[in-house]
């Protein structure tokens, strides 16, 4: 996995600041507001991973490392969002809920 970094903002200050801050001087750091506009960003800070093939794999506000391996969990298999993961499987959890009811 590779990573890299971007924002958006026109205080490069601020930006050199942050990577050193957060001492990720030996990522890529991109400044752009397009890239975020091109991915649907709404809030900050955010994820985006894209597999090998270039395609977009999943997505998603990221505030914790727990979110970060979430996303990587998504993209491994194939699921990207909890709501997909029910819907693929509902035919699963309404035959549960029967035979406990039963």
């Amino acid at each position: 996995m590779r990573l890299v970094f971007a924002s958006d903002g026109d205080k490069t200050e601020q930006h050199v600041a942050y990577v050193r801050d957060l001492g990720i001087e030996d990522y890529p750091y991109i400044v752009s507001q397009p890239l975020g506009l091109a991915y649907a960003v709404s809030k900050l800070p955010f994820a985006v991973l894209i597999g090998s093939d270039g395609a977009l794999k999943s997505k998603g506000l990221v505030n914790t490392r727990e979110h970060l391996e979430s996303l990587v969990e998504s993209m491994d298999s194939g699921v990207a969002s909890l709501q997909d993961y029910v819907a693929q499987h509902q035919s699963e959890f309404d035959d549960s809920i029967t035979e406990k009811a039963s």
